[in-house]
């Protein structure tokens, strides 16, 4: 018979081990840091048929966008604009002076 265990009794074994504690708040602050669309809008406590009704689009379209692996850059502006922000690209460069490049995209450049 298989036994259980409680969270707690879990949650010590882990955290007992050297290093855990700052394993387990790098990998929370990198999930933070990795929120998906459906997560933005629950957070925003907008509704798909809402969301829908802005972007000008069915509730099952808003469904599809929040389930794609790739969207368009136009498509993701479009989206963040139905829920009141604005899209930012910034490239990162992983050299020694980490520079960040913000990206500027005209709109007439998107629907091209």
């Amino acid at each position: 018979m298989p036994t259980t265990r409680s969270f707690q009794e879990l949650h010590g074994r882990v955290t007992a081990r050297s290093g855990a504690t700052e394993r387990l708040a790098a990998l929370r602050n990198d999930t933070l840091l990795e929120i998906g669309l459906f997560e933005l809008r629950r957070a925003l406590e907008v509704s798909q048929s809402d969301l829908a009704v802005a972007l000008e689009i069915s509730q099952s379209a808003v469904s599809q966008l929040e389930r794609a692996g790739d969207l368009k850059v136009s498509t993701l502006r479009n989206y963040l604009e139905g829920l009141g922000a604005r899209l930012e690209l910034l490239a990162v460069f992983d050299d020694d002076e980490d520079r960040a490049v913000p990206i500027h995209i005209t709109r007439s450049a998107v629907l091209q």
